[in-house]
């Protein structure tokens, strides 16, 4: 009997189906809020673009701060637990946003909010973690990234509504529906399986901080990771200001970036199945961003039709560099880290890829938007050594796993 198109489309019922609807209700709330927060806070509640820019630049900051704690304490205490209460939290603090009206509120909120939520993504590592094991944790979180995708959408889909109206109170109540989608995220998650806490009590916080090698998998990960910025923020300026492309063209290649992860990123990390497969993928996936780099280069100076076919070509080379990059880096990020303390290891990995999103716009504005297409080239090249570089470190991170997925007595008193 064939498969039906739910089963071919959804993960079979169970934790990560959960997974995945909670994920689709908590992004398409996500997604309202991406789209009308900084139009709500210039146009309604009056700050001004430096306002918003430098407070979103400071709640940025202590968003690194949540990962690796947060992550620790859903090892010692259960990750579906931490994750309902955090959910919890982050609807009242969500809440809160529509009664900002000074700048130092609203960086008091955001900060809030942003180190929640940072918190919150090395919680549902661990949830992974412990909900399923090996290769499925790689296309667990697979599904997600594309579900995640389509709840972006569907957000970005209601949002426009309050865009059409361009009022207050329609702002203010798909806000609210972004608080809403929280707090339904944390009647969904409730379905998870308990997953005891982790069995070494004596295991410190910075257990992952002092993993030098698991550090250096991080930062190399996180220079990778600088290619998200491309489509970004690289990507439409590039468009518009440096060739004779139509503006729409920004829409077309979003819309392949989009339906390209939702269509193929399962499909992709299913053959990333090991450490090798991982390590392959990723040099790879340096060899293949750093082709779409040089293709975005040959897009100026062109007619508006070779510039279009240069740029489509170049977004579909950089889909197959990201899928590749994505799925090694979901099996690596799981693989080098011990058991015990996934929480907190996921909390650093998740820690690099915010450090990546905060510093990697100023290097796209530093090398394409101002060389041009030698920067792009640079840019590319970047981008493939620290994909050449991860081999090596990789094989240092499992040399020393034995080091830190070993038992330590248990000793309530460390914390």
């Amino acid at each position: 009997m064939k498969p039906s198109v739910t089963t071919r489309l959804l993960p079979a019922p169970g934790p990560v189906r959960t997974l995945a609807v909670g994920t689709f209700v908590n992004t398409a709330g996500n997604g309202i809020f991406m789209t009308v927060s900084a139009l709500y806070f210039t146009r309604i509640v009056g700050l001004s673009f430096l306002e918003v820019g430098l407070g979103l630049s400071i709640a940025g900051v202590f968003g690194l701060l949540g990962g690796i704690p947060l992550g620790h304490l859903a090892d010692r205490r259960g990750p579906r637990e931490v994750m309902l209460w955090l959910l919890a939290v982050l609807a009242v603090v969500g809440g809160l946003l529509v009664f900002v009206q000074t700048w130092w509120q609203f960086v008091v909120v955001t900060s809030a909010s942003a180190l929640l939520d940072r918190g919150a993504g090395a919680v549902r590592g661990a949830m992974i973690a412990g909900a399923v094991a090996g290769a499925e944790r790689v296309r667990t979180r697979a599904y997600l990234r594309a579900v995640t995708n389509i709840g972006i959408t569907v957000g970005t889909g209601i949002a426009a509504l309050a865009l059409h109206f361009d009022t207050k109170q329609a702002y203010v109540t798909v806000m609210l529906l972004n608080v809403a989608s929280t707090a339904a995220t944390a009647l969904v998650l409730r379905r998870m399986p308990h997953v005891p806490p982790a069995p070494v009590v004596g295991t410190r916080v910075t257990l992952a901080l002092r993993d030098k090698p698991y550090v250096a998998f991080t930062i190399v990960t996180a220079v990778l990771a600088m290619h998200y910025t491309i489509i970004d923020v690289g990507l439409p300026l590039w468009v518009v200001n440096f060739t004779d492309a139509p503006t729409w063209v920004v829409a077309a290649l979003f819309t392949v970036n989009t339906v390209g992860v939702v269509l193929f990123q399962v499909a992709v990390s299913t053959r990333v199945a090991d450490v090798r497969a991982a390590v392959r993928a990723t040099t790879l996936s340096g060899v293949v961003l750093m082709a779409g780099c040089v293709l975005f280069a040959v897009a100026t100076d062109r007619s508006a039709g070779w510039a279009v076919v240069c740029l489509v070509a170049a977004s579909v080379v950089h889909l197959v560099g990201e899928l590749l990059q994505a799925s090694a880096s979901f099996l690596l990020s799981f693989d080098l880290a011990p058991d015990h303390a996934q929480g907190q290891y996921q909390g650093l990995f998740s820690t690099g890829f915010g450090l990546s999103r905060m510093i990697a716009p100023t290097v796209v504005a530093l090398l394409p938007l101002t060389l041009g297409a030698i920067g792009w080239v640079a840019l590319g090249g970047i981008l493939l050594a620290a994909a050449l570089v991860t081999v090596p470190v990789v094989r240092w991170a499992e040399a020393t796993r034995p080091t830190y997925a070993r038992s330590v007595p248990a000793d309530p008193a460390v914390v």
